[in-house]
C-alpha cells in the first residue's frame, strides 16, 4: 500500500524558494552496494547523504498536499532515487543511525505512505474513467516494477513449496492492486484483498471489474479483527501495514495466531537506505514464524521480500 507499493512518484506544486535541494542524481556506479568502512571519502558523502535527506523532509513536510503533481514527483524521485543509489548505500547503516535522520524517520515514512496512497488513487482513478482501462494500466510509471517485484516473490514462494499456491490473503492491499491482479491473472491465484480504507476497497473493487478480472475479493476491515484466517496458503503483508516496529510486530504476531500452521507469510520490507522509504523487518525476530528466505534486490525494485513459514505447536 494503506497500499503495499514501492514508493513512486508523478505530479504540482511550485517549487519554493526555500527548499533548496541537492542536485537529482543522474548516474550510478556499476559495482553493487556495499557497507564500506576505511573508504576516505566515507565522512563527506555520509554527511551529503544525511543533509539530502534532511532536506527532501523538509520540502515534503511543507507540502499541502502530496497529490501526483510536478513539485511532489520531483521530490519523492529524489527521494527513491538516494535510496536505491549504490554510493550512498556504502554508509547506509551510518546515514540510518545518524540522530537527526532517526528523529525524522518515523514522520518520513508517514509522508511517503500518504505519497503513496495519493499516487496510487490517481492511477486508480484514471484507469477505471478510460475508455480501455488495460491500456490505461500499463501507462502506470512502475507498472513494470510491480511485474518485477511480483515475477521476484512468485519465486521465492515456488522454490519452497511443492504445490501451487491456490488462496492468497492481501493485508493492505490499497486503491491500485497491482500486485493482486498479476497473482491472479498471470499465476493463477484467488486472491481476498482486505484494506482498512474505505475508498481504497471501493476503487479497487471498481477498477477490478473495469478490467474484467475474476479471482479477487475486496472486503474492508483489519485483520487484527480477523480470528479466523485458516484456509490460505499465502498471506501477503503489504510493506506499509504497520509503519513503526511495534505495529508491524503486533499484526505479525496476530497472523502467527490465527492461521493454521504450516501457512507462508510474505512479508515486504526494506533494506539499506530503503529504510528511508519503508519499515525495516528483522527476519530473525519474527514472532510464531520460522523465516524460509529473505531477497534483498540491489535493481530498481525498491522491497525486500520476507518468507515465513507460521511455526507448528
Amino acid at each position: 500500500m494503506t497500499s503495499s507499493m514501492p514508493i513512486r512518484r508523478s505530479v504540482a506544486h511550485p517549487t519554493h524558494p526555500s527548499h533548496q535541494l541537492p542536485p537529482h542524481p543522474t548516474s550510478r556506479p556499476a559495482r553493487p552496494a556495499v557497507h564500506g568502512c576505511g573508504h576516505a571519502d566515507t565522512g563527506s558523502t555520509r554527511a551529503a547523504v544525511v543533509t539530502q535527506v534532511r532536506a527532501l523532509h523538509e520540502a515534503l513536510a511543507a507540502c499541502t498536499d502530496l497529490a501526483p503533481g510536478p513539485r511532489t514527483d520531483d521530490l519523492f524521485g529524489r527521494l527513491v532515487a538516494l535510496a536505491v543509489d549504490p554510493s550512498a548505500a556504502r554508509d547506509a547503516d551510518a546515514v540510518l543511525a545518524d540522530p537527526a535522520v532517526r528523529t525524522l524517520l518515523p514522520e518520513l515514512r508517514q509522508l511517503c505512505a500518504a505519497g503513496e496512497f495519493e499516487l496510487e488513487r490517481h492511477w486508480a482513478r484514471r484507469v477505471v474513467a478510460a475508455p480501455d482501462p488495460a491500456a490505461e494500466l500499463a501507462r502506470f510509471p512502475y507498472h513494470q516494477n510491480y511485474v518485477d517485484l511480483t515475477r521476484l516473490e512468485h519465486h521465492a514462494v515456488s522454490g519452497l513449496v511443492g504445490d501451487q499456491v491456490g488462496r492468497v490473503l492481501f493485508v493492505g492491499s490499497g486503491p491500485l492492486p497491482l500486485t493482486s491482479l498479476l497473482l491472479a491473472e498471470r499465476y493463477g491465484c484467488e486472491v481476498d484483498n482486505l484494506d482498512r480504507v474505505p475508498e481504497a476497497v471501493a476503487l479497487a473493487d471498481t477498477l477490478a471489474s473495469a478490467l474484467g478480472r475474476t479471482g479477487l475479493r475486496f472486503d474492508l476491515g483489519d485483520v487484527v479483527d480477523h480470528e479466523d484466517l485458516a484456509g490460505y496458503d499465502l498471506v501477503y503483508l503489504a510493506a506499509l501495514a504497520g509503519l513503526d516496529p511495534d505495529a508491524k510486530l503486533a499484526l505479525l504476531e496476530h497472523l502467527a495466531r490465527c492461521l493454521t500452521p504450516g501457512t507462508l507469510v510474505l512479508a515486504r520490507s526494506a533494506h539499506s537506505l530503503r529504510g528511508l522509504l519503508y519499515p525495516v523487518l528483522d527476519p530473525h525476530d519474527l514472532p510464531g514464524m520460522d523465516t524460509l528466505s529473505v531477497v534483498h534486490p540491489f535493481t530498481d525494485v525498491v522491497n525486500s521480500v520476507v518468507v515465513a513459514r507460521v511455526r507448528r505447536g
